[in-house]
């Protein structure tokens, strides 16, 4: 692989998750959000500086997707290990990260994320933000949960939207 910045702050995304899981599990929440909002912001960054600069490859267009799925997920299994959401939306999530992901990967180009996607990504995002927050705030609890019901929705109609695309 050529060295690609996109690509490597991909790439760091993934690498974020294992501190983090290490970090619950000692309960340091303070450095758990502080490497999830480096988590997000890498998230818009990788796509903006590939956009920007022309670097897109196809590494990055399956490993971007990829990396996403695996930050978010992991987390929302923590959160609903520890019942802050429930288990049946979390297995909805994965059905359609795993679904969708295989639809799309199986174009012969692959299929771009639609905007709806995106939206469905931008509060996913949030709701980690939010709901990993370390200081106790029922604000932010609260929007955090409402973030990740709006994501919920949108996993679930952006799904439909891409087999429209059959």
């Amino acid at each position: 692989m050529k060295k690609n910045i996109p690509n490597l702050i991909t790439l760091l995304r993934i690498i974020l998750i294992f501190p983090i899981i290490i970090l619950l599990e000692i309960n340091l929440k303070g450095y758990v959000w502080f490497l999830i909002l480096i988590g997000s912001i890498s998230d818009y960054a990788d796509g903006f500086i590939a956009k920007k600069y022309n670097l897109k490859t196809s590494f990055g267009s399956i490993i971007d997707p990829l990396a996403d799925k695996i930050f978010i997920l992991i987390l929302f299994a923590w959160l609903c290990i520890n019942q802050i959401i429930p288990y049946w939306s979390f297995s909805i999530i994965i059905i359609r990260e795993l679904l969708i992901t295989s639809f799309r990967n199986s174009k012969e180009k692959g299929l771009p994320a639609i905007n709806i996607a995106k939206c469905k990504s931008f509060f996913q995002f949030l709701a980690i933000l939010l709901l990993f927050y370390p200081y106790n705030n029922l604000l932010f609890l609260d929007i955090g949960l409402i973030s990740y019901w709006i994501s919920f929705i949108l996993c679930i109609y952006s799904s439909f939207t891409y087999l429209r695309f059959k």
